[in-house]
């Protein structure tokens, strides 16, 4: 996959052009040189609720992407149309902060938002510059990169206190120290070149993605000592499908690729990688997972063409997603491009580039029906074996609730070889509990391996899934 291809899958993108204002980067001491003031303008915006669902519909075309959460539950997010930030408090009330230059044509790509050092910054890639703002000054301030054409994405705090981001075109990841000195990295390119997200375990132990090689188009995870910047493969070249997003947690790194229907989980401990499929959509073969975040137990992404956004509780091996619209979504010219999220304060941020909304699930939201694990959710089959399976349905619902299925034996999470079928297509309505009965089958052509199956409900707007695992083998 060509570098300017990935880019436009993984969403929204402005293709650079001989077009692009330069800014000259002037290193001094008060941390990039210092652009002028940004335009400031209040707005107080008003909310629509449905299911665990809250959205702000900004005013006129802002193309918000790039969004980070603060503690106090307000949130930061790039206007890649003005362009600028925003500062959005969860009353509705919206700081505007337009930068002082221009393009042409006018909008630019912001990816990646953070607070750092005093500053809010922001990505800005038609500048091949990080932006950041002063926000009680209202001073502006740029670091240039080395290249035009670097696209900076992405941007990661680390552990010891510098802000990294990652370079997609220039095969780059860049780093800025507490006194604002930039150092860039350049990548190895037998994997791609193209980082798409770095993460930490420890100031000794990095990790980023690679999205894919030129012929390929797989991506790989690379790990890296950030005091002595030398990337290795993580479990030889395993390939990932145009991995866009990690998240590492105490056990484990989570990645979301985004050319399939499933994200993946590296374990420390095990070595090896699982893979959780997504529920399935009727109009695209794959969902798109995106950006990845986890807060414990709780695993979160969201979903660009299903147009989700999706929480798995690893403890219970349970996935819910929320529709992003109401009604949901029923082809791909219906989707918000939900493109970037954040987690803060019990509550998934997201921006939705098209539609022009920011908002957030709840994830203290109780849906108002369940799903239980099957009876027996860890089962081994040989070729041609199969397996009844029990799940309790508790809960009320006055719309029809439809069962879907999902496994990972290909990169659309649609089952081919193992087939799965309930005793009922559909629960007409629910008023306490139900029990549906499941019958997995596994085809006699279907390879030896783990799998990971789903099963799911939905009345449209939330999905309540069941996760299990399937072993096939030569013996059961």
């Amino acid at each position: 996959m060509r570098r300017r291809a990935l880019l436009l899958a993984f969403g929204f993108a402005v293709i650079l052009s001989g077009s692009l204002l330069y800014l000259s980067f002037v290193p001094s001491s008060s941390c990039g040189k210092m652009l002028g003031q940004a335009k400031i303008s209040k707005f107080d915006l008003q909310n629509e609720y449905f299911d665990g669902v809250t959205k702000f519909r900004l005013p006129g075309d802002k193309f918000p992407n790039g969004i980070t959460a603060l503690s106090d539950g307000s949130v930061w997010f790039g206007e890649l149309n003005v362009p600028g930030i925003a500062h959005l408090y969860s009353n509705g009330t919206m700081l505007e902060y337009a930068w002082p230059f221009t393009y042409s044509p006018s909008t630019t790509s912001i990816w990646g938002v953070v607070q750092w050092n005093g500053r809010i910054w922001a990505s800005d890639a038609l500048g091949s510059q990080i932006v950041g703002l002063d926000p009680f000054s209202g001073a502006v301030y740029a670091i240039r990169l080395s290249e035009w054409a670097a696209f900076p994405y992405t941007i990661t705090l680390g552990p010891d206190g510098a802000l990294w981001f990652t370079e997609l075109f220039a095969s780059k990841i860049g780093r800025l120290d507490a006194q604002c000195k930039l150092e860039e990295f350049a990548l190895p390119q037998n994997f791609g070149g193209t980082p798409t997200q770095v993460g930490f375990e420890n100031d000794t132990s990095g990790y980023y993605l690679d999205g894919g090689n030129v012929s390929s188009g797989l991506g790989t995870l690379l790990s890296f000592n950030p005091k002595h910047f030398s990337p290795q493969t993580i479990d030889g070249a395993f390939n990932l499908r145009a991995p866009s997003s990690l998240m590492v947690g105490s056990d484990g790194i989570w990645v979301a690729q985004h050319a399939s229907s499933a994200v993946a989980f590296y374990s420390f401990r095990a070595d090896d990688w699982v893979f959780y499929p997504t529920s399935p959509i009727s109009y695209e073969d794959t969902t798109l997972p995106y950006f990845v975040a986890t807060n414990g137990s709780q695993v979160w992404f969201n979903e660009h063409y299903a147009n989700h956004m999706a929480v798995i509780d690893t403890k219970h091996s349970l996935l819910t997603e929320y529709s992003l619209s109401n009604p949901p979504a029923s082809k791909i010219m219906g989707i918000d491009n939900a493109l970037t999220f954040s987690l803060g304060g019990g509550k998934a941020w997201f921006t939705e580039l098209t539609a022009n909304y920011v908002g957030y699930v709840d994830a203290s939201y109780i849906p108002s029906y369940t799903i239980s694990q099957a009876s027996s959710s860890n089962i081994k089959l040989k070729p041609g074996g199969n397996v009844n399976l029990t799940f309790t349905v508790s809960g009320e619902s006055r719309s029809p609730i439809m069962i879907l299925f999902a496994d990972t034996e290909n990169v659309t999470g649609r089952p081919q070889r193992i087939l799965m079928t309930a005793n009922v297509t559909e629960i007409q309505s629910l008023n306490g509990r139900e029990t549906v009965l499941v019958n997995v089958t596994a085809d006699r052509s279907l390879q030896i391996g783990d799998y990971t199956l789903l099963v799911t409900l939905t009345d449209g707007l939330i999905n309540q899934g069941a996760y299990l695992k399937l072993h096939v083998v030569s013996q059961a």
